[in-house]
């Protein structure tokens, strides 16, 4: 008969550390629709699911089922709760706190992780917090925006107007539904211009310098092999050029290459994606233009940039503190510059007068960085807290920046991982539990030398070569071993039904839910061929942005309304899915799920709290040393420590002071005391069965069954614990 239980969503005696500390927490968790709520009596901490980059469950070791007279092996209360705290969760969570759970109950500890990775990866964006939370509205106006920089206004803007051909995104399903484009364009031209572009993201207005010099945003031409052209998208760009003229005309004999066409992207990968019909202009077609590649790594470049940072982070001695070469191994500083190595190229390129047009591949992820830092630096009112959400949502959110892939909000069951810590005898005979083989090996005889390997032989050569390949070998023969030893203390007797995959079938890696929308990538028994395709579109495209208004924050500490703190309270939001702003991938998709009438704005909360993001340096626009235009410095670029010390306001007694400063640097903490609504539980909560959250009560039940049972009244007879899954230690 079939074993069932119902899981625990409550769990005492549960055990808290976080990476970098030593203090450990004994306390209460629970979980509850949308948040993992744990509960100390110093400690209340409450993580999102979708703050959750990715967790690891390591099952403890593997008991003998017979002693060494081979007589069944039985076990005590003290002896199992002892054995259950070998196990535990390590998660990692997108604002970088890492914190690791035990618990005496190894069942509990299993449901904790069999829901929190259920509640993680959901199949639609309705089922996140957001749209649970409220309702408010951003107060952005893609029209009055516009009409602020000038469009259709005298001088240069009467050359500009606002079409609304996007109207139900029926030409690009990625672009806003009003777009401006150069006024002696006609709509039809605009329609045959869109298909030479890929995802038809055509050539339209970013931003209207005072100047007269625009700046407009686009994907990659569909150039191919073929060389192919478009007359039309030739025409479009020449008439933007034309704007700044003064009748709105090209001149007819006037041919030095003063505008330029930024490409985001590497030489070589811009010449590669011809071969699959892409590629980058043909600059004899554009007159009175000039190319520029910046080199920017693509997201996958960039994900693997943070996730080596990210591993850095984990490990080190001290939160947020990592040695210098581990930082230059991830190269994130050195992404970091060359951003804004091409914002300062765009800056200056616009005060100077000259038309710029940027783009990337697709021209939703490095156009938009382009494009929202040469603004900020370009124009004050960006620099402001008003300004600034304004920039955002026209640049991020109109313009089709994908949100829930890069950030991951439906989560990936991939990161979920389940592995087992090994058990190895000692050579005083008893047991030792480890990961790494503890073998005892051959002592050499030293009357009788071996034959020198191939290593001593490297090892004996007085060439750099030969000192490189000597180290390369043994990292290579290091990790051959780490992966023999982790699948062997992972490899189940085939003879031997392991009850936990039984018994939670969706932690297995290949495990996709039987009533899951059928794909020709999934199989109908519950199991799926190949990995999510959204895992590999995670990129941390907008957290680079914030890093990059860091860097300017910081080289110009008078000239931004906001505070550090600000920036921070936004990465944070990014990933709670707590507010509709930063869900979903483009306004087709905002519009049909309802975003704007279902969810919250994160700028209505932050308008709320205008006063706590104030920067005290600000000088504005109406002090006479006020610089309107500033120009980023590529060579001063620093470690954002607050954003990657992890910092929560659960832990600001870790965190050096009462206002949440990270270490002594004096830096404010990864997120503020008012980062989530209702961070701080009420003072009886560890008792409570209700979370207050946003002004709600979010139910958590309270049904006795839910609990866990002390570990005393654990049965041997549980599945989980019975002797079918313990191999002989012999």
């Amino acid at each position: 008969m079939e074993h069932t239980h119902t899981r625990a969503t409550t769990v005492e005696q549960v055990r808290l550390v976080r990476s970098g500390h030593s203090t450990e927490y004994l306390g209460t968790l629970q979980l509850t629709a949308h948040h993992l709520t744990f509960t100390a009596d110093t400690l209340e901490l409450r993580i999102g699911y979708p703050q959750i980059h990715s967790a690891v469950l390591l099952r403890p070791p593997r008991l003998a089922r017979r002693d060494s007279e081979q007589n069944a092996r039985t076990y005590s209360a003290e002896e199992l709760a002892a054995w259950a705290l070998e196990g535990a969760i390590s998660m990692r969570c997108h604002h970088f706190l890492f914190v690791t759970l035990r618990c005496v109950d190894v069942r509990a500890l299993y449901d904790v992780f069999a829901t929190v990775k259920q509640r993680a990866c959901v199949a639609s964006l309705a089922q996140l917090y957001a749209f649970d939370y409220g309702h408010s509205e951003s107060g952005f106006d893609m029209r009055r925006e516009f009409e602020r920089q000038g469009v259709g206004a005298e001088g240069a803007g009467r050359f500009w107007r606002l079409s609304e051909i996007n109207g139900g995104f029926q030409l690009c399903a990625t672009y806003p539904a009003l777009v401006g484009v150069p006024a002696k364009i006609s709509d039809t031209t605009l329609t045959y211009a869109a298909r030479y572009r890929s995802k038809s993201r055509l050539p339209v207005l970013s931003y209207l310098h005072a100047n007269g010099a625009s700046m407009t945003r686009a994907s990659q031409p569909m150039v191919g092999l073929k060389q192919a052209r478009s007359v039309q998208d030739e025409k479009l760009v020449e008439a933007i050029l034309a704007t700044s003229e003064p009748d709105g005309t090209p001149p007819r004999f006037k041919y030095e290459r003063e505008h330029i066409i930024i490409d985001a992207r590497p030489t070589t990968n811009a010449v590669a994606n011809r071969a699959v019909g892409a590629g980058s202009e043909n600059m004899d077609h554009y007159r009175r233009c000039r190319k520029e590649y910046l080199g920017i790594d693509n997201i996958h470049v960039m994900r693997d940039s943070l996730n080596k940072l990210a591993e850095s982070l984990q490990h080190a001695p001290s939160a947020g503190v990592v040695a210098r070469i581990q930082g230059s191994k991830s190269a994130w500083l050195g992404h970091i510059e060359n951003i804004l190595v091409g914002a300062r190229s765009i800056v200056e390129a616009i005060d100077a007068g000259r038309h710029v047009l940027v783009h990337c591949s697709d021209g939703w992820d490095r156009t938009a960085q382009l494009t929202s830092l040469a603004q900020l630096c370009l124009d004050p009112h960006f620099r402001t807290l008003a300004g600034f959400a304004t920039l955002v949502e026209k640049e991020w959110v109109a313009f089709g920046h994908q949100f829930t892939l890069r950030c991951g909000h439906l989560g990936h069951a991939d990161r979920f991982r389940v592995t087992r810590a090994s058990r190895r005898r000692s050579s005083s005979g008893g047991d030792s539990t480890s990961n790494v083989s503890s073998e005892p090996r051959d002592e050499p005889d030293p009357e009788d030398p071996a034959p020198p390997g191939l290593d001593a032989l490297l090892q004996s050569g007085t060439t750099m070569f030969g000192r490189f390949a000597s180290r390369a070998l043994r990292g290579v023969q290091s990790r051959i071993s780490s992966a023999i030893q982790a699948a062997s203390d992972n490899l189940d007797d085939p003879d031997d039904v392991d009850p936990f995959f039984a018994e939670y079938p969706e932690l297995q890696p290949d495990y996709m839910a039987p009533d899951a929308a059928a794909t020709p990538q999934r199989r109908s028994n519950g199991f799926r061929l190949g990995r999510a395709k959204h895992d590999h579109e995670t990129s941390p495209v907008f957290q680079q942005f914030l890093d990059c208004v860091f860097q300017l924050w910081v080289q110009h500490p008078t000239m931004f309304e906001f505070n550090e703190r600000f920036l921070l309270d936004l990465f944070y939001h990014l990933h709670t899915a707590q507010f509709g702003t930063f869900l979903a991938n483009n306004m087709k998709e905002r519009a049909a799920l309802g975003l704007a009438q279902r969810t919250a704005s994160v700028w209505a909360w932050v308008r709320g709290r205008e006063s706590e993001y104030k920067n005290p340096l600000y000088q504005g626009d109406a002090s006479k040393r006020a610089v309107r235009v500033i120009v980023p410095n590529p060579k001063f670029v620093q470690y954002w420590s607050a954003l990657f010390a992890g910092c929560d306001p659960a832990f600001a007694g870790e965190c050096g002071s009462s206002g949440g400063s990270c270490g002594s640097s004096g830096v404010s903490c990864g997120s503020s005391s008012h980062a989530r609504d209702a961070l701080s539980l009420p003072p009886s909560s560890s008792s409570s069965a209700v979370v207050v959250a946003a002004g709600k009560e979010e139910e958590s039940p309270t049904d006795s069954s839910n609990s866990t049972p002390p570990i005393d009244k654990l049965s041997i007879d549980d599945p989980l614990l019975s002797s079918n899954i313990w191999a002989s230690s012999s």
